[in-house]
């Protein structure tokens, strides 16, 4: 099989400028996420403080997502894009400019996390679902998200590494302050693009009906709500990272900014691995459900086995493979979500997809802040996996085979109303 092949979302121009300018603010993204995490660990020690932080930025999301899927579908996701991205550098700018000063106070990161909440509500679902635009060839959709995984999983991998280096070495607003340059990549990739310029369902006007007409489209399709069930279940429960690895890391093992660097880009690296093996998989790749529970019992095991120990080398080889886990699961059931929508609704379904995938995050976050400060974040690790192995085999032993058992393969269900 030829590289063309493989990775036939490439051959087409608008894919290409995103895959370039998505990658570069991507790893700003990371830089500004290990900056974050660390700012507020020195300015109150608590992981119960960063856990708040984390629900807070992703509240909107939660109470926003079924009300935002209208407006995706109405408007083009081109020029909803270069608003929130644009918005998104102001925030990075402002929190860079409050750092600098030497003036910081945890309020100020969280009004700002607050605000980058709001904007993430409607840029996470219209990115999501701009996807299958950018790609000329509809049967490089799968490539095009797995390839999408690879890039945000190599940022993974280089952000926090270059994270914590410069923590380290020049202070902690570098990072906010590249991530806000970096945003000018996706911008400039988005001005050149010619997909996402029109809108696929008519302005109604009529918001409630929109909303309902997506719920009811979901309802019909058993297989999309069993999906955002079990990722509902899994990210509230297992993903939440961003919490339990500085914590981990500077109040479990007492690491410093560099070590925390290289166990957050060990679990990129595992991301990366399977980013890199599912986009290589090309239009043979197909999101089947044993792949998708395949994936989140690797992350489930995993994170048991951190709890379970406190060594640094072995907890990074564990965190490689939550990464690993964790990124096949989030790309195979975000591919089988989009595959199963049409055009008209895929904007709904993803902003229902977000309201799960994202929107779980400030009850996740509540969740594993609060368990790690009662019994320490290795407990957090131990007792979140548990319950993601406990569910997953429920959900495939008693509820999945009815729910699938009229589908051989995703790839067989077309881009239609029915």
């Amino acid at each position: 099989m030829s590289i063309k092949d493989r990775l036939p979302a490439l051959a087409s121009r608008d894919y290409r400028l995103w895959f370039v300018g998505q990658g570069i603010s991507v790893i700003g993204t990371w830089l500004q996420n290990t900056g974050q995490a660390w700012l507020v660990l020195k300015l109150t020690n608590s992981p119960l403080k960063l856990g708040i932080l984390t629900s807070v930025q992703y509240l909107p999301s939660l109470l926003l997502s079924l009300f935002i899927g209208p407006i995706l579908d109405r408007y083009p996701k081109r020029s909803i894009l270069l608003w929130t991205q644009s918005l998104f550098a102001f925030s990075a700018a402002l929190l860079a400019a409050i750092v600098f000063s030497g003036r910081e106070q945890y309020w100020h990161v969280l009004a700002i996390a607050a605000f980058t909440g709001l904007v993430t509500a409607v840029d996470w679902p219209a990115r999501q679902s701009f996807v299958s635009e950018q790609v000329e060839d509809k049967d490089a959709v799968v490539n095009a998200i797995a390839l999408n995984s690879t890039i945000f999983n190599i940022a993974r991998v280089i952000g926090p590494a270059i994270g914590g280096a410069l923590i380290a070495a020049i202070g902690i607003p570098w990072t906010f302050a590249l991530n806000a340059l970096s945003y000018l990549a996706v911008i400039a990739s988005l001005w050149a693009m010619r997909s996402g310029r029109v809108a696929y369902a008519p302005k109604s006007g009529h918001y409630r009906s929109d909303i309902r007409e997506g719920l009811a489209y979901i309802k019909k399709r058993k297989s999309i709500g069993l999906l955002l069930a079990i990722v509902g279940v899994i990210t509230t429960f297992l993903l939440n990272f961003n919490i339990l690895i500085p914590s981990y890391a500077k109040l479990t093992l007492g690491l410093g900014a560099d070590r925390y660097g290289i166990l957050m880009s060990a679990m990129g690296v595992g991301a990366m691995l399977a980013g890199i093996l599912m986009a290589l998989g090309g239009r043979a790749l197909q999101p089947k459900p044993g792949f998708i529970f395949g994936a989140g019992f690797i992350l489930s095991i995993a994170m048991i086995l951190i709890g379970l120990q406190r060594n640094f080398i072995i907890s990074a080889i564990l965190l490689a493979a939550c990464g690993f886990g964790m990124s096949s699961f989030a790309t195979m059931c975000n591919t089988s979500v989009q595959i199963q929508s049409s055009s008209a609704m895929r904007g709904r379904v993803m902003a229902a997809y977000n309201l799960v995938f994202v929107g779980s995050t400030p009850l996740g976050s509540l969740y594993t802040g609060q368990i790690s400060d009662m019994l320490g974040s290795d407990a957090g690790f131990l007792v979140s996996g548990i319950i993601g192995l406990l569910f997953l085999l429920s959900m495939r032993l008693f509820v999945t085979p009815k729910a699938f058992m009229d589908i051989k393969s995703f790839a067989q269900l077309k881009d239609s109303e029915g």
